[in-house]
């Protein structure tokens, strides 16, 4: 039985963040054919990261995705940019 969260129940749970883009991936450990079981990557493009320091960006997102936090994801990396950071 799969325990890796869906990128559509992902996007559920950030939903209240209006992401203009989002990806979630599974991420490589170097030298390792396949991607690590529970090792994520979050990409979020969002208006509600605007004025917002990077602490307080990754708290937010962090409360949305704690039903996935050890039920699924283990570790996660994140990139969090509003919209004046990105090329959109």
């Amino acid at each position: 039985v799969s325990h890796t969260p869906s990128l559509e129940r992902i996007s559920n749970a950030l939903e209240p963040l209006f992401p203009i883009e989002l990806r979630f991936s599974n991420q490589f450990i170097p030298g390792s054919p396949q991607p690590a079981s529970g090792l994520y990557h979050l990409f979020v493009i969002s208006r509600r990261f605007e004025g917002l320091p990077k602490i307080e960006r990754h708290r937010l997102v962090f409360e949305y995705l704690k039903p996935f936090i050890g039920h699924g994801i283990h570790n996660i990396t994140m990139t969090l940019l509003a919209p004046s950071e990105s090329r959109h």
